[in-house]
């Protein structure tokens, strides 16, 4: 396929920095011991999945059930369902999973008993094990139970339920993954669950309760929970590498994280130009720019150097005439940079 033959508005993968990254957050993770279970909501691909798995993850999470029957089917055998689920039609939905593929390992997180005795339910008229993971509050205060006598009732009442299988614990604290600055990062993940892991060898391990999978962490907190007892992580934006998680900083950046590559670009032809131009919107890593001429390729970094404001129309933006720009092989004589 062509330029020209792309329909568009099109987000274009740069397939190089793409297993770039793959492999670079495996590798992150096989030095520290620790399984990577990428949660796909950054793509919703089975292919691309897939790809995350032969590159060496574990398996992968999804947000909801809808997702897991997309990437069943497109040949994932191994998911985490991150969300939990209420209603007889959704409890049938994930019997579903189970039997119409035995072969594949399905995890649903769950928060409540309810959910426990629903799913046994289902399960036993079905001949079929589900596994259960417990989610415990890790201050997003979304979901979860807390690390109390909560937690140690609810894990009971899967041990002694038939037809499902008591799988592990999630913590996940989504809204620190976007801390900026990389020690502060990593401090404040790392507090949010520490009395997770404080009930769990004080009061989860001594009932013979210990759980055999901890899942959590993400793509701006994986580094923060070294001895803690994480045994995945369940990192995915990494894959891209958008504007926000590149605001972040790095072990060597505070401003900017370095550790893996914007591979995601945006193109959109627009309607009309001074001919002969026919103007390009395309998405750098931090801004959209107006290029005049279709760009020759896809592929190219961008780069740009604003200069000053300026207004347009009967509104004024937040734009920024370049001084000068770089846009890899692109043919370019004038653009404009918004900022995100």
């Amino acid at each position: 396929m062509t330029l020209n033959q792309l329909d568009t508005p099109a987000l274009i993968v740069d397939l190089t920095l793409f297993d770039a990254n793959l492999k670079e957050m495996q590798s992150r993770l096989n030095e520290k011991g620790l399984k990577l279970r990428p949660h796909t909501k950054a793509h919703k691909i089975p292919e691309l999945a897939l790809r995350q798995i032969a590159e060496g993850a574990e398996g992968i999470c999804v947000a909801k059930l809808g997702e897991a029957e997309v990437m069943a089917k497109g040949g994932v055998n191994d998911i985490l369902i991150t969300t939990p689920i209420a209603g007889e039609k959704k409890y049938q939905r994930l019997i579903d999973l189970h039997t119409n593929y035995p072969d594949a390992r399905f995890v649903q997180v769950i928060d409540n008993q309810a959910h426990v005795t629903a799913i046994s339910k289902f399960a036993t008229a079905a001949d079929v094990n589900v596994r259960l993971m417990i989610e415990v509050e890790s201050g997003q205060q979304r979901c979860g139970v807390m690390p109390d006598q909560t937690l140690v009732d609810l894990i009971e009442l899967i041990v002694s339920s038939p037809n499902v299988n008591y799988e592990g614990i999630q913590a996940y604290s989504g809204h620190l993954q976007h801390v900026k600055g990389y020690d502060e990062r990593n401090r404040v993940a790392r507090q949010a669950v520490e009395d997770v892991f404080a009930f769990i060898n004080q009061e989860l391990i001594p009932k013979g309760l210990a759980p055999e999978v901890i899942s959590g962490g993400g793509t701006g907190t994986y580094e923060a929970y070294e001895g803690l007892g994480y045994t995945e992580i369940q990192a995915g934006s990494y894959i891209f590498m958008d504007a926000s998680y590149q605001k972040i900083g790095d072990e060597n950046d505070a401003a900017t994280n370095h550790q893996f590559a914007p591979a995601s670009k945006y193109g959109q032809p627009l309607s009309a130009a001074p001919p002969p131009h026919e103007p390009w919107l395309m998405q750098a890593p931090n801004a959209f720019l107006l290029i005049w001429d279709r760009p020759k390729s896809m592929n190219a970094q961008i780069s740009a150097t604003p200069a000053a404001a300026m207004n347009t129309g009967s509104s004024t933006y937040l734009k920024e005439k370049l001084s000068s720009i770089s846009v890899g092989n692109f043919s370019c004589c004038q653009a404009i940079v918004t900022p995100r």
